[in-house]
């Protein structure tokens, strides 16, 4: 089966995160379609609207929108059912739903998610945190952790820490050296979720000795000799399973997939501690 074309124009009023993010959710359900990406940002004037659809005459296709105003989207839904080109406002399920339920009435303010107020401030703070408590670094001060991410050297702990910090987690990460013991001592009357990361022995190897290329090191010997890594993950296993930390094997996942899963297990934390 041939693969088909498809012209997808995405139009936000903000800056088309959202609408960008939900359309890669759905194209993922369908690979073998070979789809060019339009993006239309701070679509708010008139004149915006001719250098849309002039795009959109030019290659036509279907066009996903996030447009909070309304009389802006009617504007777009018209232009585009007399040009038969499909159209669907990604929001606007949710946002009415939410309106039916909280019997309220949306504000039609383009970028909301984006204005700065207390949770913009305390994201920020989350990607400091992580920044000054990583790679071990800090240990001392965990008391305004929510989450400590153990693991042996390239295990995704540092991208994986500042995922989580743009969700607002406040997480630091412990790098696991081997010969040296865990310092567990920190932890000492902390209620502080803490999780454990392992990878493939090989595939550990494989990442180490790319590593090593670019860093122009040739002095470790060990550091991505497959039986050292056999041993460094059996002791770091050890070490999770001791300590009772739930353990997430990211051999197979994104930064993305492995802070889901981290986000999942706290919240089950949480509510078990409550």
């Amino acid at each position: 089966m041939a693969r088909q074309e498809l012209h997808i124009h995405l139009v936000s009023d903000s800056t088309g995160e959202t609408v960008h993010q939900i359309t890669r959710a759905c194209l993922a359900q369908f690979p073998d379609a070979d789809v060019t990406e339009h993006v239309w940002t701070l679509v708010r004037t008139d004149e915006h609207l001719e250098l849309l659809f002039s795009g959109v005459m030019r290659n036509p296709g279907i066009l996903l929108m996030s447009i909070i105003n309304n009389e802006m989207r009617e504007k777009i839904e018209s232009r585009c059912k007399k040009m038969g080109i499909p159209a669907v406002s990604v929001l606007d399920p949710v946002v009415n739903l939410l309106a039916t339920v909280l019997g309220q009435a949306q504000q039609n303010l383009p970028g909301g998610q984006r204005q700065i107020n207390s949770a913009y401030f305390a994201r920020v703070a989350a990607v400091d945190f992580a920044v000054s408590h990583d790679d071990g670094m800090n240990m001392g001060n965990l008391s305004e952790a929510d989450i400590l991410i153990v693991g042996i050297s390239r295990t995704s702990k540092t991208p994986t820490s500042m995922y989580l910090a743009h969700r607002g987690y406040k997480v630091a990460n412990y790098a696991l050296v081997p010969g040296v013991p865990f310092p567990a001592h920190y932890l000492d009357g902390l209620n502080l979720f803490t999780v454990g990361l392992t990878n493939d022995p090989k595939r550990l190897s494989a990442i180490r000795k790319t590593r090593q290329i670019a860093m122009l090191d040739n002095e470790n010997k060990t550091y991505a000799d497959i039986d050292a890594i056999e041993d460094e993950a059996k002791d770091a296993r050890r070490l999770f399973n001791k300590s009772g930390w739930p353990v997430i094997d990211v051999t197979r996942r994104s930064v993305e997939e492995t802070a889901a899963a981290i986000i999942q297990l706290h919240t089950n934390w949480r509510e078990s501690e409550a």
